[in-house]
């Protein structure tokens, strides 16, 4: 997840975190934008670095993030506090397809429970149905939700029965279970984020139990540590942040010693 004014003015801190080196992994870039004539600058940035030899080469996306609840992007009017603005969105929306490649969008319910009655997050699908959007992802609560508040299926019911284009729904994905349940509400794919920090082997297990119902067996500690040396490998090899190398290390120590939990970044690196 970038700022797609940073990727506009071709930011080296930002221009770091591209990596698209492995051409046999779709990867794709999420921006958060709040302007279309910056969301355009951005995207041919991204389209004129797609064409050398670069980092940027094998990107196969471009998603906009209207889901991030942080404040520091919400109080800008930035994220889900950008849903309500119809003509905004319309604009954003019109300007991403601009990319001429597989684009998406994630969002959230709204900023407030307000926005959430009024039920906002129809009014985008729409935009994105018209438009032909690629995907909608769509995580089921709104802003202020704690990460650990659960979700609201109906809702996302709602919005796959009012879609004609692909949703993929996202919120506690962590096992086969879950996943199968989404899938057969009529989700396109499922989005899976917290449950595979510090798990790698989620997807396998996800996949094995929609194909034939088979349940994961426990990891053990030489598992966890031969995941952790392959990822400390992988890190180094491709410069990965610091404080994204000591956030998955500490996760991984969590993981050996047993405790499965999951704690947002802050408190991991400031516990």
């Amino acid at each position: 997840m970038l700022y797609a004014d940073a990727v506009a003015r071709e930011s080296n801190a930002t221009m770091q975190h591209i990596d698209s080196y492995e051409p046999a992994i779709p990867t794709g870039i999420q921006l958060l934008a709040s302007k279309p004539d910056v969301l355009k600058k951005a995207i041919d940035v991204i389209k004129e670095k797609m064409t050398k030899t670069t980092p940027f080469s094998n990107l196969s996306a471009i998603d906009l993030n209207f889901g991030c609840p942080s404040p520091i992007v919400t109080q800008k009017g930035g994220g889900p506090a950008l849903l309500k603005r119809t003509q905004r969105m319309k604009e954003l929306l019109t300007t991403l397809k601009t990319a001429q490649m597989p684009c998406g969008v994630k969002i959230r319910l709204g900023l407030s429970k307000q926005d959430k009655h009024n039920k906002i997050y129809l009014r985008v699908l729409d935009i994105a149905n018209t438009l032909g959007i690629d995907y909608m992802t769509v995580h089921p609560k709104i802003a202020s939700d704690s990460s650990q508040a659960p979700v609201d299926h109906a809702v996302l019911q709602e919005i796959i029965d009012h879609a004609t284009i692909p949703i993929v729904g996202n919120g506690f994905v962590t096992d086969g279970k879950s996943a199968q349940k989404l899938l057969r509400m009529g989700c396109s794919a499922v989005m899976i984020a917290r449950a595979a920090i510090g798990y790698p082997w989620i997807f396998e297990e996800i996949a094995a139990y929609l194909d034939s119902g088979s349940l994961p067996r426990k990891r053990t500690q030489e598992e966890y540590m031969t995941a952790w040396k392959t990822y400390e490998a992988t890190a180094k090899k491709y410069g990965t942040q610091e404080k994204f190398y000591e956030y998955h290390k500490k996760i991984f120590q969590m993981r050996i010693k047993g405790d499965l939990s999951y704690h947002a970044p802050s408190r991991i690196l400031n516990g």
